[in-house]
């Protein structure tokens, strides 16, 4: 059960760490998607603005030379990290940007043309002899026809190609999610099944067990003295919102030394649960039926007074001493002692007082001989009669 348990809890904390490992990832991928489709993005805008500072160069504005250069630098920096992105060919969107790139389009073509005229517009002076200059004009119109046609609608291709990459990467990597989240929950299921419903159903026998062996004899399985204080106080409880008679009875086994001495202790373990059927068998269900200690038992009769407690106790005197009980090699004639009280609900301590005048009784039993009740079943009636 133990190697079990350790196994489940080791299975679900790896399909933790892989769907933590997973989403990590997920992040990442995105991360390097975003950054791609910036790059891209960004392109386009490099593009406009190179055609616009060539433009500014061409008409005189020396100012516009240094931000061109840093322009062209960073286009074609970022060219060059996304054509080296095209060079892959596995995906189909890899061949997509392949393509693009290198294909019909001519994406790569096209820019190296853009940079190139960009490079000699940058890299020419101006004057005002020379602000009419064919190649100026040529190279002029070549960054505008690219920037405004072919080029453009090639980077928007780009673009849009890295965004339906990153799409598709993010829809894997939630398909991959679900099916992890899928797998922990049939993992859950038969570990609930297989694993931890045998497991809580071993750990409650254990408990019931345990609490059975807390509150029960464990020789004869009656109450134990504890258990059966706290069902008494309970039914007094109860008799007294009712107005309701409950009585006790002591019950203790004659001689019983002399059993223990002379055949030994197994056989008087014999007699006391023989004692013990014999009383189960006399008591009715509401009755409550406990081993005190030793050879000594006490009965809890709810709804019951004193002269019916007393007849009761002299029919099990009698059903014991019928009964001889096989207690070593041959039955041996066992009897019994009785103390019986009647419960004061209206006194202090009523439990208390009860059990020690039953006790009190059962003393007197054992003076007039072994073997009796007391009181005695008639004359605790004719005490019923009189009050």
């Amino acid at each position: 059960m133990t190697l079990r348990y350790v196994v489940a809890l080791g299975l679900i904390a790896l399909l933790s760490i892989v769907s933590h490992l997973v989403l990590t990832e997920t992040l990442k991928a995105n991360e390097g998607s975003a950054a791609i489709i910036n790059m891209s993005g960004r392109q386009r805008m490099l593009s406009q603005r190179i055609r616009g500072l060539a433009d500014d160069l061409h008409s005189g504005k020396e100012v516009a030379r240094e931000p061109l250069i840093t322009s062209m630098n960073q286009f074609r920096q970022t060219h060059e990290r996304l054509a080296a992105l095209a060079d892959a060919k596995g995906t189909i969107a890899e061949r997509r940007l392949y393509e693009v790139y290198y294909g019909n389009a001519e994406i790569d073509r096209l820019m190296t043309r853009f940079l190139a005229a960009g490079e000699r517009i940058a890299a020419r002076k101006v004057a005002p002899a020379r602000l009419t200059d064919a190649e100026d004009s040529q190279d002029l119109q070549v960054l505008s026809d690219l920037a405004r046609g072919p080029l453009l609608s090639g980077l928007e291709d780009v673009v849009s190609i890295h965004q339906s990459v990153s799409e598709a990467r993010s829809q894997r990597m939630v398909r991959v999610q679900w099916g992890i989240l899928l797998i922990v929950l049939v993992t859950l299921a038969v570990e609930a099944c297989f694993i931890f419903r045998p497991m809580v159903r071993a750990i409650s026998g254990y408990v019931g067990l345990l609490l059975n062996q807390a509150d029960h004899d464990y020789l004869t399985g009656l109450l134990n003295r504890r258990a059966f204080t706290v069902r008494a106080e309970a039914e007094i409880q109860r008799s007294r919102r009712y107005a309701r008679p409950v009585s006790v009875v002591l019950v203790d086994v004659d001689h019983f030394k002399r059993v223990n001495d002379s055949l030994g202790h197994l056989a008087g373990d014999t007699v006391l649960v023989t004692l013990s059927r014999t009383m189960e068998a006399q008591a009715r269900r509401e009755d409550v039926i406990a081993r005190l200690g030793g050879e000594e038992f006490a009965i809890l009769l709810p709804e019951t007074g004193l002269a019916e407690a007393c007849e009761m106790a002299e029919r099990l005197r009698q059903a014991v001493a019928a009964e001889p009980i096989l207690a070593g090699e041959e039955p041996r004639q066992i009897t019994i002692s009785a103390g019986v009280a009647e419960i004061d609900l209206d006194g202090a301590r009523p439990y208390v007082s009860a059990m020690s005048n039953a006790d009190k009784m059962l003393y007197r039993a054992k003076d007039a001989g072994r073997d009796t009740v007391r009181p005695k079943p008639a004359s605790a009636r004719a005490m019923r009669v009189v009050s």
